[in-house]
């Protein structure tokens, strides 16, 4: 039987990409089960959906199972409507967090479709194919799974969620995809290293109820491995890569839900390899509950935690069902500053209802506790709709309409307030005009003021080390530009203005000079070339740094 599974394309490019570990996970229990396939990520890819079927034959399979969000629902539906007309005797089958939500729908509204895995796959997906290797007569057999008897959908019952997850095999399934894997890494600034790093999930859902979250559609019932099976994994991973990876980003929807299940689970790490890091995402009040275990972590090797603030203004958290105020998110991001535990933010800028006092709160706390300087991410961010999200049916009550099925609505289009629409298409101006260029820069400078030629320039004070100093604070105004900038925006939007252009808000008055942005783009650009060549560098070697940092924070 050829079984493949597939990661379809999100419409863009994202340069951090890592495998797609829920259809890992169901690859390898296959396997183990006798049952090879083949897996597809093209989860950033811009190539066309037919064009990706034909050219990589997707069609050529018995079945196709495809893992599918919002993002990637419509072109998941455009490549299975091609792999149908090329081959109408493949059996294509969907899973993930945007099917379980709307499987009934999906199997009404969608013939290309012949079935979905709702929740998670592993058990379900292996009855399905033993079904039908010998035929498709025993459909109503297999657990979770909504599929068509003739012109009706069949919902059949759930098996209980998984508990033991030491049974499954390690998610070690390989994937053809169109753009290649960059090696995973984590620059430890303590060390001044970049290390090999490797994804580990160690439990399964969050008991939260976040009315954002896409977890809530696959279940709350949280679930956890053993420590013993965790440090198995690195093992197994180091000897079947030859890679001696010595970080770990616990991948979990929340890793800390259990404070002593997680200081067990790196314990054990350190006690196998005590030069093992490592880091994890969690909520605010969890840290602050368990500071204890994370002084302990932090002298273990904890060197950031992905952090869920999402917002610093007391109305956007009660809509997001986030259940602590804002100076619980203040008390945690102030206590990891203090201990030293870098953060990562995650944080959503707007929603549809937000104001621009609610963005003043975000730019407050974002620049009261020193993440305005780089990375930037954050301040791109949005609101996500997801289907089956209690804030999605809040917000369809709020508009009094219903968005429409399949889709991801645009929260540009939803804003209640002008204010907030000047902010979002200035804010994106920026982005498409300056935030790549500055990211480029200042990935390209830290290469090169670390080469061991820089460095004695600048310690023994010889050679272009004037000009070096001088692209050092080039890079400290670039990393501060983006931030000062929105600064700028939400001040003069408070005041009133209603700014149509970036220059309207002030692109000068940036760096030591106060110069314009662009002249300070320009003079790192040119310095960047000239260092370059004076100290040596091989070709190219700046430009690779911009994969390395694309891998760096996964």
């Amino acid at each position: 039987m050829r079984i493949a599974f597939l990661n379809p394309s999100v419409g863009f490019s994202d340069r951090r990409k890592s495998i797609p570990i829920g259809l890992a996970y169901i690859m390898a229990f296959l396997e183990s089960r006798g049952y090879r396939s083949t897996g597809f990520d093209f989860g950033d890819s811009t190539t066309g959906a037919s064009d990706l079927v034909e050219q990589y034959r997707l069609w050529d399979h018995d079945l196709l199972g495809m893992s599918v969000y919002n993002e990637s629902f419509p072109i998941a539906l455009d490549m299975a409507r091609e792999v149908k007309r090329r081959n109408p005797g493949c059996f294509v089958v969907m899973g993930g967090p945007q099917a379980t939500a709307t499987h009934g729908r999906i199997l009404r509204d969608h013939p290309e479709v012949d079935a979905v895995v709702r929740r998670e796959g592993e058990h379900p997906t292996l009855d399905l194919v033993r079904c039908l290797e010998s035929g498709p007569d025993g459909l109503g057999a297999v657990p979770n799974l909504t599929w068509r008897e003739g012109a009706a959908v069949q919902v059949n019952a759930e098996l209980p969620a998984l508990d033991d997850l030491d049974s499954l095999p390690f998610p070690a399934a390989d994937f053809v995809t169109d753009r290649a894997y960059a090696r995973l890494h984590f620059y430890d600034a303590l060390r001044d290293e970049l290390r090999p790093a490797l994804t580990i999930n160690t439990s399964r859902s969050c008991p939260y109820n976040c009315s954002f979250c896409g977890v809530l559609t696959i279940g709350r019932r949280y679930r956890s491995r053993s420590p013993g099976n965790v440090v198995e994994e690195l093992e197994f991973f180091r000897e079947r890569d030859d890679v001696d990876y010595r970080h770990v980003y616990f991948s979990d929807a929340n890793f800390f839900v259990q404070a002593g299940r997680a200081l067990e689970i790196v314990r054990a790490l350190h006690a196998a390899d005590d030069r093992v890091t490592f880091s994890f995402g969690t909520r605010v009040n969890q840290i602050l509950k368990a500071q204890h275990a994370i002084m302990e972590m932090r002298a273990l090797g904890l060197r950031f935690i992905e952090v869920g603030v999402e917002s610093a203004s007391p109305a956007v958290l009660r809509r997001l069902a986030k259940g602590v105020g804002p100076e619980v998110n203040d008390a945690a991001v102030a206590f990891l500053n203090r201990i030293g535990v870098e953060i990562a933010l995650d944080f959503i800028m707007v929603d549809p209802a937000s104001t621009v006092e609610d963005l003043r709160l975000n730019m407050d706390f974002i620049e009261r506790h020193f993440l305005d300087h780089y990375p930037h991410e954050h301040f791109y961010t949005s609101l996500a709709l997801y289907e089956g999200t209690p804030i999605r049916e809040y917000y369809e009550e709020r508009l009094g309409r219903p968005f429409a099925a399949g889709t991801l609505p645009d929260t540009a289009e939803l804003f209640e307030h002008a204010e907030l629409r000047v902010w979002w298409n200035l804010l994106w101006s920026f982005g498409s005009r300056y935030q790549g260029r500055i990211d480029a820069l200042l990935a390209k400078t830290e290469t090169l003021l670390k080469h061991p030629a820089a460095v004695k320039c600048l310690t023994e004070r010889q050679g272009p080390w004037e000009d070096l100093s001088r692209l050092q604070l080039d890079s400290v105004t670039l990393r501060h530009a983006p931030p000062m900038f929105f600064r700028r925006l939400v001040d003069r939007l408070a005041s009133g203005a209603l700014p149509a252009t970036l220059e309207e808000v002030g692109l000068r008055g940036f760096g030591r000079r106060g110069t314009d942005l662009d002249d300070v783009i320009a003079s790192a650009t040119a310095a960047l070339g000239r260092l370059g060549d004076r100290l040596g560098l091989p070709p190219g070697e700046l430009d690779r740094a911009l994969q390395v940092s694309g891998a760096a924070y996964q």
